[in-house]
């Protein structure tokens, strides 16, 4: 077979117009998967939350918030406007308003607004804002278990449990927004 013979059939009559639908296709194709796997890359870096650890903002109501290091281990893990205060004496206090997420101790705190202290804030603060995540967390094991800001608030932590499950729960608010 004559390579001449083949150059001529290649470039002449039907082998451009075949040759440049190739080459289309081919460039399509690959473009095609460019796409999908940008797509991939954007859905799965949000999924994963580090987007939004930068922009959630997480706020903890302790009387011994000085004593908490939860908050420091928050924000090394990258949940960097995570803060905490000792006391709410107004449900439209700033910090409180531009928080998502907020952790109500149950002893000590809410005192000057309610006789069931952060048990009563914490449901004040659900009804007030609904769209905020309110956890209410507490070292005491003892205590009224019957109480309905039990049932009103998003979730209820054990003061000395592991970050984990402090970071675990954030997340699993995100995911649900």
């Amino acid at each position: 077979m004559d390579i001449s013979h083949n150059l001529e059939w290649i470039f002449g009559g039907v082998g451009v117009p075949a040759m440049v639908w190739l080459i289309n296709y081919l460039i399509k194709k690959r473009k095609k998967n460019s796409d999908n796997n940008q797509l991939k890359i954007a859905d799965t870096s949000y999924t994963k939350t580090e987007l939004p650890k930068n922009q959630t903002r997480i706020l903890f109501v302790d009387d011994k918030h000085t004593d908490f290091k939860m908050v420091s281990i928050l924000k090394k893990s990258g949940w960097i406007n995570t803060k905490s205060i000792k006391d709410v004496t107004d449900l439209n206090d700033p910090k409180v308003i531009e928080a998502e997420i907020i952790f109500v101790d149950i002893n000590g705190v809410g005192t000057t607004l309610f006789q069931d202290q952060g048990l009563g804030l914490a449901s004040a603060l659900k009804k007030k804002y609904r769209g905020k995540k309110i956890v209410i967390y507490s070292s005491e094991t003892t205590g009224d278990r019957f109480h309905k800001a039990l049932r009103e608030v998003d979730d209820c932590l054990h003061k000395e449990a592991e970050p984990y499950q402090f970071i675990n729960l954030i997340e699993s608010f995100i995911k649900n927004k």
